[in-house]
């Protein structure tokens, strides 16, 4: 397989697949709690470290454009689905209140972004937007994190299908995408339109 960009579809379906299997025998159940945010950040960092230092995936990074990123974040919103699950006693209120809302709004901001003309402000909207996401993503993270330690069993919903694909599979994913981002514009480069892609090395 010498696609990078089959790659690493392979690689995330392999590791969304894994996930499931995780939800599927509710193996987050069995863990210490402090020890999931630790795993949900190991996986972030090694995704985000793997994206910039494994050749392959830094190649099939460089054909991903800005556009994809953000029609990847619309997943987000699952947000609506956790204050549902709130009004159902299945979810904390600090959570989905801080995870939903937040979500929803990262996720209604990639859709407008998706139609934004392109401008000389795209990538300093764009560059807020990201910045805004890390944050949501972070903030829910500390808040499930939190919840697991001080209310044992409050987070369980979160370890079984199809929501354990969340912390193990989808935050790290997209928190990955927003580090990438960061780094290239912080990098400054001049590609972030809306159109051209946009991680490839200078």
């Amino acid at each position: 397989m010498t696609n990078p960009r089959l790659r690493l579809v392979v690689l995330l379906l392999l590791w969304g697949g894994a996930a499931s299997a995780a939800g599927l025998f509710r193996l987050l159940v069995q863990l210490p709690p402090l020890l999931v945010p630790i795993i949900v950040a190991g996986l972030t960092i090694g995704f985000s470290w793997s994206l910039s230092r494994v050749r392959w995936l830094r190649e099939a990074a460089a054909a991903v454009g800005v556009r994809a990123i953000l029609a990847a974040h619309l997943v987000r919103f699952v947000g609506c689905y956790f204050l549902w699950l709130e009004t159902q006693g299945r979810l904390p209120v600090e959570f989905a209140q801080r995870a939903g809302w937040g979500d929803i709004a990262a996720a209604g901001g990639a859709l407008v972004l998706l139609f934004w003309p392109e401008s000389k402000g795209y990538r300093r909207v764009v560059f807020w937007w990201n910045l805004i996401g890390a944050a949501d993503l972070l903030v829910a993270v500390g808040t499930g994190g939190w919840l697991n330690l001080v209310r044992p069993g409050s987070m369980i919903e979160l370890s079984g299908l199809p929501l354990t694909l969340v912390p193990l599979w989808l935050v790290p994913v997209l928190l990955s995408s927003h580090v990438y981002l960061l780094r290239r514009h912080l990098a400054g480069d001049p590609r972030i339109t809306a159109d051209s892609p946009i991680l490839a090395r200078p």
